[in-house]
């Protein structure tokens, strides 16, 4: 018995046998969890591949409504993308809701699309006795492209105050300012102005004044900004080669007035063999005296002619035989006297006028009214200075500006110019894509122009400029007004200082807009959530 109770004593105590024991009584929740980790694995991969497709619908979407040939399709082409990123989860998935939504303030400007997938594993399914449903949601926010014309563009690519805003000017012409400056300061505003010019673009910084007194659009450090007439040149036809000198002619003065003409007629009788050799008769029956009278308004009359001026002259006598025969033969002379007398006399005086042909001149100083006939006109040096109470019309014209030549505009002119168009181009020997390239250009200045810092408009309700003006050397000083009337005014020089009292309301004519592009910006998409 002894021996026994030892080897009981011995076998209590043993406890090699725990560990199988432990096994066998963990053993379901060893394999629970096994097919857990396995069925949750796969709902991960399903989640990441439903995240993935949702994504990229929402990026199509917001591609297709970046562009307004796609924007109706953007449904159709978020629905595709979905579908083609589908492998695992294909044939599981609901269809995917795609919907237009507000992002960051904006009105419909992202693509929604979420989409829920549910599939049935057999360890969950049996754990739990329903299918898992697996959702994914995405949110791509979009900006369409949007490109950009100017009125005003300064082309100095580095300067500071590029564009110079001062004084108590007024620019209210919605079709934008552009600085291809790109320092930090390329347009600067000193004084109050209104500004109200739609956009304000800058290839560097904006003065913060129009921020905070402005409703423009602000775009800095803009990429791409550029010169849209960097790649023309003036053309240089053969009649404007020809050297010519700027003059006035006068004309005479011109008077008119009603003119009274009052013709009498009186007869005396002849006798004799012929009417030169005639001698008096006394006829009986004797014709009375005759006398009519005409007036006409308006009549030229020479110059130094008075109201109340009377003027007789006696007309060629008739002869016209009324009888008898051989050297009997009785004749009747008719002798007319006309007298004119003068009223309502009107003297317009003398005046001295221009005439401009196209050519090559060294300096046009306007010192009467004149016209410029159609061409083009190169001002090698000098100016053409406009001032004095003239008119100054000029149709399809262009004017090139070399060796530092310059135009001044003040104020007190009337001045009607538009610029030149390209059929009068071709026809003065311009190939037909350079004609059409240029057609529009007012004033062009050659690059190779040593500049000028006298380029002025200081105009006024009379002065009227149809066309582009285009500086690439030289500033432009813009301190009055100018009106259009046929085509946009643009103004594009190396820097541009509007002052005093500009006021621009319109740089174009009803219906008419600036086409001519200075940045283009390319569309964005962002997946947002």
């Amino acid at each position: 018995m002894r021996t026994i109770f030892e080897k009981l004593r011995a076998l209590f105590g043993c406890t090699s046998g725990n560990t199988t024991l432990l096994v066998a009584i963990s053993l379901p929740m060893l394999l629970g969890g096994a097919g857990f980790g396995v069925d949750l694995a796969q709902w991960y991969m399903w989640k990441r591949e439903l995240q993935y497709a949702v994504d990229q619908a929402a990026v199509a979407g917001a591609w297709a409504q970046t562009s307004s040939a796609t924007q109706s399709t953007y449904v159709t082409r978020a629905t595709q993308e979905f579908n083609a990123n589908l492998s695992v989860d294909s044939g599981s998935t609901t269809t995917p809701v795609v919907q237009l939504a507000n992002y960051a303030a904006g009105t419909n400007n992202s693509v929604v699309v979420h989409a829920t997938m549910s599939r049935a594993l057999p360890f969950s399914s049996m754990l739990y006795g329903s299918q898992p449903s697996i959702y994914a949601y995405a949110q791509a926010s979009f900006s369409a492209g949007a490109t950009f014309t100017s009125c005003l563009i300064a082309t100095d690519p580095d300067d500071s105050g590029a564009i110079t805003i001062g004084g108590s000017s007024i620019l209210t012409a919605h079709c934008g300012l552009a600085a291809l400056s790109n320092s930090t300061t390329s347009i600067i505003v000193n004084g109050d102005p209104t500004v109200d010019v739609g956009w304000i673009l800058s290839a560097g910084g904006i003065d913060p004044w129009l921020k905070t007194h402005t409703n423009n659009t602000i775009i800095e450090n803009a990429s791409g900004l550029v010169d849209p007439f960097s790649a023309l040149s003036p053309p240089n036809p053969t009649e404007s080669q020809v050297a010519r000198t700027y003059t006035c002619a006068s004309t005479p003065a011109s008077t008119v007035a009603t003119v009274a003409t009052t013709t009498t007629t009186t007869y005396s009788y002849w006798k004799g063999a012929n009417s030169g050799s005639a001698v008096s008769y006394n006829y009986t029956p004797a014709k009375a005296a005759t006398t009519s009278t005409t007036t006409l308004n308006n009549q030229s009359v020479p110059n130094g002619t008075t109201a109340g001026t009377t003027a007789t002259v006696s007309g060629t006598a008739t002869f016209t035989q009324i009888g008898g025969s051989g050297n009997a033969k009785i004749y009747e002379k008719a002798s007319p006297s006309t007298t004119k007398t003068y009223s309502n006399v009107v003297v317009t005086p003398g005046v001295t006028s221009g005439t401009v042909q196209p050519g090559t001149y060294t300096n046009m100083k306007i010192s009467c009214n004149t016209t410029f006939q159609t061409g083009v006109y190169i001002l090698n040096g000098g100016g053409l200075q406009i001032d004095g109470q003239y008119q100054v019309n000029g149709s399809s014209v262009m004017f090139v500006l070399k060796n530092g030549a310059y135009i001044d505009i003040n104020g007190g002119t009337n001045v009607n110019l538009t610029a030149i168009q390209a059929s009068d181009l071709i026809a003065r020997g311009v190939s037909t894509a350079n004609a059409n390239l240029l057609a529009g250009m007012l004033v062009f200045e050659d690059r190779a122009s040593t500049g000028s810092s006298k380029f002025k408009i200081n105009g006024n309700a009379s002065t009227i400029l149809n066309g582009t003006i285009y500086m690439p050397v030289s500033q432009m000083n813009f301190s009055g007004t100018a009106g259009v009337t046929s085509q946009c005014l643009m103004i594009a020089a190396n820097r541009i200082n509007i002052t005093g009292n500009a006021n621009m309301s319109t740089f174009c004519p009803a219906g008419v807009v600036e086409d001519s592009t200075v940045l283009t910006l390319a569309s964005s998409v962002k997946l947002v959530v």
